[in-house]
């Protein structure tokens, strides 16, 4: 038999490559999906917050004036 290569191993790098840069990504979409949801929920409870306190500021300058 003779020794045929069907993929060259330039190709072969390439396909490698492909399949690491493939995990990469999508573990990254998956590590980094719960990050990005805590994170904005604390930004959001932050708001909130804040958006009280200038609410409870507003309503008492204008009872108490």
């Amino acid at each position: 038999l003779n020794n045929i290569n069907i993929i060259d191993p330039f190709t072969r790098w390439l396909i490698r490559i492909a399949c690491l840069s493939i995990i990469l990504f999508f573990g990254g979409i998956i590590l980094g999906i719960p990050i990005i949801i805590s994170f904005g929920k604390s930004q959001l409870d932050n708001s909130l917050l804040s958006f009280k306190e200038v609410l409870k500021t507003f309503i008492e300058t204008f009872l108490y004036s």
